[in-house]
């Protein structure tokens, strides 16, 4: 009964995605990467500053967004997480560690096409 009333409802952690990446093939844009542009193509469409991400155009991103093998230098990661003046994207949230980590690794590989 003791236990009970002096449990604390934080010792429960919230489970958070884990993403499974090849150690040989590394992270794939086709499906790693693009499945998270989802959620973006409701604002990055065809006209705009941003990138395009409507057609997940991978061009796009590398149009001055994505710096290969450098995820620090990129546009596109500074954004995700809100640092070095970039506005963090999604606007009002942020994606889940598995998931910026995900785009990190993609670039540090050479932000590939495959």
């Amino acid at each position: 009964m003791g236990l009970s009333i002096t449990s604390c409802y934080y010792d429960a952690y919230p489970e958070e995605e884990i993403d499974i990446i090849d150690p040989v093939l590394g992270v794939s844009y086709a499906d790693d990467i693009v499945p998270l542009w989802v959620q973006c193509t409701g604002c990055h469409k065809e006209s705009g500053d941003a990138p395009n991400m409507q057609d997940n155009s991978y061009n796009n991103l590398l149009n001055g967004y994505v710096v290969p093998d450098n995820a620090e230098a990129s546009i596109l990661y500074k954004s995700l997480l809100g640092i070095d003046g970039v506005p963090i994207m999604p606007p009002g949230s942020s994606w889940s560690e598995s998931k910026i980590n995900l785009v990190k690794t993609w670039i540090d590989q050479g932000a590939l096409n495959n």
